[in-house]
C-alpha cells in the first residue's frame, strides 16, 4: 500500500502499441513459404540465409554461435506463444555477435513443430535478434499487441511477397510502399 505522501505510479500505457518494428526488418530477411517442418530446422535455415550485421568473423562461425544460443533458448521452453506465431530469440542476447538489432521473419508453407505444450504449430516465426533483453521484451510486447489486431495474422499468412507481408505492420491509411512504411 502507498502512503498519501508517495507519488502515484507512472501508468504503463500501451507499450506494445508505441514501438515500431519495421526499422529492424530488412525485406531481404523475410522468407516466405519455406518447407521446414520443425523449429530447429526452420531457425537454422533462417539464420544461414539471413543478411546479418555481425561483430565476429568468419561469418559462418558467428552465425553458428548465434544459432546455438537460439536453439538453447528454444530447448528451455518453446517460443511458440500463439497458435500461428513463434518468437525464437537467443538465450543470452548480450553475448551474441550481433552488430545491429534485427528481426528475421520466416513463414512456413505448413505448420512447424515447436514442441509447444498446448500443441501450437505456428507457421510464422519472428526471429528476434536484439542485442539486449530489454529491447527483445519490447519487441515481444509490440508483436503481442499486433496479434490482437483482427486481421494481422491472416495478412501475414496470405501475403504474396515480403513487401506485402511488411505492409501488415502499417496502419491501413499509411500503406503506399515499403520506403514509406519504414519512415
Amino acid at each position: 500500500q502507498r502512503k498519501s505522501s508517495e507519488p502515484t505510479l507512472e501508468p504503463v500505457v500501451g507499450l506494445g502499441s508505441q514501438i515500431r518494428l519495421l526499422p529492424y526488418i530488412d525485406d531481404r530477411n523475410v522468407f516466405l513459404d519455406v518447407t521446414d517442418r520443425n523449429a530447429p530446422s526452420l531457425i537454422r535455415s533462417a539464420i544461414q540465409r539471413a543478411r546479418l550485421n555481425l561483430t565476429e568473423s568468419p561469418e559462418e562461425a558467428a552465425k553458428e554461435r548465434l544459432l546455438t544460443s537460439i536453439l538453447e533458448r528454444e530447448d528451455l521452453c518453446s517460443t511458440a506463444l500463439h497458435p500461428d506465431v513463434a518468437f525464437p530469440h537467443p538465450r543470452d542476447p548480450e553475448r551474441c555477435p550481433l552488430g545491429a538489432d534485427q528481426i528475421v521473419i520466416v513463414r512456413s508453407s505448413q505448420p512447424v513443430d515447436f514442441r509447444e505444450i498446448h500443441g501450437y504449430q505456428p507457421r510464422i516465426a519472428f526471429v528476434l535478434l536484439a542485442r539486449t533483453v530489454s529491447l527483445q521484451l519490447v519487441w515481444e510486447a509490440r508483436l503481442s499487441h499486433l496479434l490482437h489486431r483482427e486481421d494481422f495474422v491472416q495478412r501475414l499468412l496470405s501475403a504474396g511477397s515480403p513487401r506485402e507481408l511488411l505492409e501488415a505492420f502499417a496502419p491501413e491509411d499509411k500503406i503506399s510502399n515499403v520506403d514509406t512504411i519504414r519512415a
